[in-house]
Parts: C-alpha cells; structure tokens; sequence
C-alpha cells in the first residue's frame, strides 16, 4: 500500500509540475490558464519545479502513508501551491490573491468533510485555531512593519496554519506545531537575510513566502516528532 502511494504521488507529481509552471506564468498576470495549452518543459526553473515537486510528493505520500486518500490529497495540494508561491514570491516578491483566496476556499471544506468522515469532528476545530493563530500573529507582524511582512504572507498564513493545526491532536498540540511552522520559517528566513546583506554590504528586501512555506512543509512532515500526541 505505502509502496503504491509512493508511485502514484510521483507519478502525479509530473501533471502538478506543469500545472505549477502554468501558475507561476500565468497567475500573476492574469492571463488564462490554458489557452493556448503550455507545453511540458524540462528546462531551467520548469526542471527544478518538477523536481522538488516530485521530492515534496513522495515526503508527503510517505508522512501520510496511512492517512485517507482525501486528508493525503489536501496536503499534496498544500505543498504544490506552497512550491508555486515560493517561485512566484521569488520572482516578483508577490504571493497573488488569485491563487492564495481559491486555496483557501478549497481547504476549509476539505478539512471539514475529511474530519467528519473520519469521525473526528474535533480537527475541524484544532485547523481553525491554527490559521486563526498564524494569520493573527503575522497581521500583527504586518501592521507593526507593514514594509517588512506583506500583507500576501498574511493572507497565506491561514491556509498554512489550518493544515499544520489540522496534524493536532489537542488545541494545544496543534498551536504548538503552528510556533514550530513559524519559528522554523522566521529562523530560516533570518539567517539567509543576514547572509545575502553580508554579501550584499547593504539591506535588501527578501521574499518571505517561501521560508515560511519551508517552516509549514518541514512543520508538517515532521510533527509527530515535534510535538507528544
């Protein structure tokens, strides 16, 4: 079974790196996603998309080797949008709200129907606390510094804190792994700014997103070691 889900996951992979590619051109400037149709591409930024969402795919199928079908499917779409973000942030320092809000909108009734179909109505509660506690924290953070926490990272850091929550057991276990999604995102985010100002000489703005993306992922797939069930 494990064995299966780690085939299909990669093999799935390779149609979400597309797709991915398609975002990542299209999304920020609004143009139609499949008109005209975009070829598969194996080069330059299009290889390295295929291949960390290959990689973020089989970390997932084995995190969640024995999870339902539909809770596995949430977090692989967690992480194919969290790798299209990234890519975008890095290019134009923007997270798109044509592709943040519709994530949104697509896991809050996933998480909820997964939870009652599992019979564990309590998750749906754990999620919430979770996206709730992130985007309250980096409101905050933005409102403080607006310069240096955009309002996009804000935005983000619901749907990152409803699926990290989600991996609770307790209110308490699931807002101890969203800190852990955090504090392994603002560290990561930190000392790559003090390395590229030292090589710099000079401050320079950084996209967030993808290191507090690499704060959720990581938070995800190890949280049974994080935090005590």
């Amino acid at each position: 079974m494990i064995a299966l889900r780690l085939i299909v996951c990669a093999l799935l992979a390779v149609p979400a790196g597309w797709f991915a590619g398609v975002l990542i051109d299209r999304v920020p400037e609004r143009l139609p996603l499949f008109r005209p149709l975009a070829p598969l591409r194996l080069r330059g930024r299009y290889l390295i998309v295929h291949l960390l969402m290959i990689g973020l795919w089989v970390l997932a199928a084995l995190r969640f080797d024995h999870a339902p079908v539909l809770e596995l499917a949430g977090y692989l779409l967690l992480f194919g949008a969290l790798l299209a973000l990234s890519v975008i942030d890095i290019e134009l320092f923007r997270l798109p709200d044509l592709l943040v809000l519709p994530l949104l909108a697509v896991s809050i009734p996933l998480v909820a129907v997964v939870s009652v179909v599992q019979d564990e109505p309590l998750r749906i509660r754990y999620a919430l606390a979770g996206g709730a506690l992130y985007f309250g924290f980096l409101l905050v953070a933005h409102v403080i510094y607006p310069r240096g926490m955009g309002f996009g990272d804000v935005k983000l850091a619901a749907v990152m804190g409803l699926y990290v929550g989600w991996l609770g057991s307790s209110y308490a276990t699931a807002l101890a792994l969203v800190l852990w999604a955090m504090l392994i995102g603002f560290v990561a985010g930190s000392i790559i700014g003090i390395i590229l100002m030292a090589a710099r000489r000079r401050s320079a703005p950084i996209p967030f997103g993808p290191f507090l993306a690499l704060g959720t992922v990581a938070a995800v797939l190890l949280s049974s070691g994080l935090v005590a069930a």
